[in-house]
């Protein structure tokens, strides 16, 4: 009864919402050719939608909107996927309150992201925390080749940063404080790319104290240069690439917050006006640019991994321009105009694709949310907008080399999103035309073996080209996808492809997922482990009613569907919960919930929450 009373309110709310919205009219459609989603010169034009403003009603909540509460601590989320998952399983949200009144706090990670607001301590110099001036040199050649090559953090303007970086250096007694937080952040993201052995080679001593060293002299040296009260593009760029690298070790909501810091920051340096209108000179506008997007692109990142979806749709509204496809070499400071943007492949062309994939999303964000039930958004709509990103980012790709593991990664990675992008698209927009669509409707074989796709490139570890860029798998793990695997598990437990899901399962699980070495798991990272903890319950149950029909009939040899006569998964590792991911009432993982129940959320509360990352190394479709 409650449950229908529930459901009652809610189309009462949905009819109320109809009565009340006003219906903005769209534009004319013009006579000419339509303009690109994006250009490297202008913003993309706003979707010509209906857009149905929100009641003005104030008991009005919207569907999204959900806070978690215990005691006087409490979590905000608005991104779907997690907001329905937390509506409908009220189980889960013990996974994400805090602990009792009484319990002891946990221990605070040595790599939080709470050191940038420290309090300065002149006694550290600041000389001290450098390394040793060989180590120093093969730090930033690393960083050279393995972060800012990666394209996903093209910030600097290698020619002349270097100077900066090479002058610290060799004198870091008579640097500023604002190099030192460059070379600091440098040093942090390159040595969070290491492996270990290389590392200990370079470094040599353990990574993770190198790694503290180099974040206490990064907030040490924004905290003696007073940064939040006298920012400078240089220091921002420092902060832009330590937040990057800072996910390898920590994924806390932490980040978030700080990149939220970051754009204000920005917006105190005027990078959010173009500086073409400021009247500064070419090259600065164009640092500006790469600087402004990156941060813009990331923070998008957010409703992902802490459910958070971002409102205020700077990455759609922003007037400031795209920075150009150009090499480092074609900039000089002392240039009176910027070159024309090339056709070919250059350092920036992965971070142009990631800028249009990411707009691309929000565009189909924005279509989806201001449609109503009685007026779902069209498919042929979806379809036509990803095909024109889809052929934007391949007219990109048809020239790179993938002899060259840079260009190699930007054609993988690429394709590999655009895929992401349609799947979960599809998905998506196929939920908000057939709202009551059955659990099969939507776990359907083809599906998985599409989600699969889709993931299992990110298993291989055999390309040796991109090695030097695996470090980026942990610094942005894949979500939703992997939530569409788990759901279907849950949902379907059995089918030809099980057993290809659970191996995919469980080495994402034991790397980009949850590792030894990275702390601060977000909301997402919980919500995923509950839904394992289910399926991995389903898939016991199945073992024991497989192994109760095979002595029924005689046969103590036989598999069964599932193949988990031993009581192992494909990869030989035991399945229960505890033996996966430790007891689910442990405090380490903070789990609370039935695993037993049948009732579970269907995929209509899942799908549609998906949203691309912008990030995927080892990504793309291989085959």
């Amino acid at each position: 009864m409650a449950s229908r009373i529930c459901s009652l309110e809610k189309s009462l709310a949905k009819a109320t919402e109809h009565r009340d919205s006003v219906s903005v009219p769209s534009p004319a459609p013009s006579t000419g050719s339509a303009e690109p989603l994006l250009t490297e010169t202008a913003s993309p034009p706003q979707p010509a939608r209906e857009i149905r403003p929100r009641p003005n009603n104030p008991s009005y909540r919207s569907r999204e909107d959900v806070l978690v509460q215990k005691g006087s601590s409490s979590q905000y989320f608005n991104e779907i996927l997690l907001s329905r998952v937390l509506e409908e399983e009220s189980s889960i949200e013990s996974v994400l309150t805090t602990a009792p009144a009484g319990s002891p706090c946990p221990p605070v990670s040595p790599f939080s992201a709470l050191g940038i607001l420290s309090s300065p301590f002149p006694s550290q110099t600041l000389s001290g925390f450098h390394p040793p001036k060989s180590v120093a040199v093969r730090l930033w050649n690393s960083y050279v080749n393995n972060v800012e090559g990666c394209a996903v953090l093209k910030l600097l303007h290698l020619p002349t940063h270097e100077v900066e970086v090479y002058s610290t250096i060799d004198r870091p007694a008579a640097a500023s404080f604002e190099s030192h937080a460059l070379c600091f952040a440098i040093y942090f993201a390159s040595a969070a790319s290491l492996d270990e052995p290389d590392a200990h080679a370079i470094l040599g001593q353990d990574m993770s104290a190198r790694l503290l060293g180099f974040k206490v002299g990064l907030e040490q040296a924004f905290a003696q240069g007073d940064f939040l009260d006298r920012p400078t593009l240089t220091g921002l760029h420092a902060l832009a690439i330590y937040l990057s690298a800072l996910r390898v070790r920590n994924r806390g909501k932490g980040i978030w917050v700080l990149n939220g810091l970051a754009i204000r920051i920005a917006e105190s340096l005027g990078l959010h006006r173009d500086g073409e209108r400021l009247g500064l000179s070419p090259f600065q506008s164009e640092l500006r640019r790469r600087l402004w997007w990156q941060l813009l692109s990331r923070d998008g990142r957010a409703g992902e991994d802490y459910g958070l979806e971002d409102t205020k749709g700077l990455l759609l509204t922003s007037d400031v321009k795209l920075p150009l496809n150009i090499d480092d070499g074609d900039l000089r400071p002392e240039m009176k105009e910027l070159p024309a943007a090339k056709q070919g492949w250059t350092s920036m062309t992965f971070s142009l694709i990631n800028i249009d994939l990411v707009r691309t999303m929000q565009t189909l964000t924005a279509i989806a949310s201001s449609s109503t039930p009685s007026s779902p958004p069209s498919e042929d709509e979806r379809a036509q907008i990803t095909k024109e990103t889809r052929t934007r980012i391949e007219e990109r790709l048809v020239h790179c080399n993938p002899v060259i593991p840079q260009q190699r990664l930007t054609l993988y990675c690429s394709l590999f999103l655009i895929r992401k992008l349609d799947f979960v698209t599809r998905q998506q927009w196929l939920l908000l035309r057939h709202p009551g669509g059955s659990r099969e409707h939507f776990a359907t074989e083809e599906n998985l073996i599409e989600a699969l796709e889709v993931l299992e490139p990110r298993l291989d570890n055999e390309d040796e080209l991109l090695m030097q860029f695996a470090w980026a798998k942990k610094a942005y793990p894949q979500y939703h996808v992997t939530m569409y695997v788990l759901w279907h598990l849950c949902v379907k437990p059995e089918g030809p492809s099980v057993d290809r899901a659970w191996q995919a399962v469980e080495v994402l699980f034991s790397g980009e997922l949850w590792d030894e070495i990275t702390s601060g798991f977000g909301s997402k990272s919980a919500v995923l482990a509950a839904l394992r903890a289910k399926a991995v319950s389903l898939r016991e149950k199945i073992q024991a009613r497989n192994l109760g029909w095979e002595a029924s009939n005689g046969n103590g040899n036989g598999n069964g569907d599932m193949g988990l006569h031993t009581g192992k998964g494909p990869s030989g590792v035991a399945t229960s919960p505890a033996s996966l991911f430790g007891d689910p009432g442990s405090d380490k993982l903070g789990f609370d919930i039935d695993i037993d129940s049948d009732v579970w959320p269907d995929w209509t509360t899942l799908a549609q929450g998906f949203q691309p990352d912008g990030q995927g190394f080892f990504d793309d479709s291989w085959r």
